[in-house]
């Protein structure tokens, strides 16, 4: 019995460890961040940025880069979206399915501080990746448009 109870464990802890990233970011706002400059956390599971525009207009960049990376809202709120990029059958069975979701705080008239949070799948989400940093660079690129 102890046999199973300790395999049974470590086969626990193995899909446990299997998903990266996070269903929220774990960047918060610093007044020393520079306007359209990104913040990006290691491999790019959490990223943010200080946009210049308003919430509005953060809302809708948020939706266009969405539809970019080819990810379909699952839910949104006043100041969050959730969304799932959609399954591709590629060289990596399972890619895509990544979760994104983006919140923002508007900061004043046109600044939103917009933070960004990936998280993959199963076993570090096999032809998955993290879209966090590229989010928020095509965010600052739209806004400078």
């Amino acid at each position: 019995m102890k046999v199973f109870g300790v395999t049974g464990m470590a086969f626990s802890m193995m899909l446990i460890s299997g998903c990266a990233g996070m269903a929220s970011s774990g960047l918060t706002y610093n007044e020393q961040y520079k306007l359209n400059v990104p913040n990006k956390a290691e491999k790019c599971y959490d990223a943010s940025v200080l946009l210049g525009a308003n919430v509005e207009r953060t809302v809708d960049v948020t939706k266009k880069v969405l539809v970019a990376v080819d990810a379909a809202i699952n839910e949104e709120t006043a100041n969050s979206i959730s969304a799932q990029r959609n399954r591709h059958i590629g060289v990596f069975v399972g890619s895509g399915g990544e979760e994104l979701f983006v919140n923002w705080k508007a900061i004043g008239a046109d600044k939103t501080f917009v933070t960004v949070a990936t998280k993959t799948g199963f076993v570090g989400g096999a032809g998955q990746k993290a879209w966090s940093c590229q989010f928020v660079d095509e965010m600052v690129k739209m806004v400078a448009r």
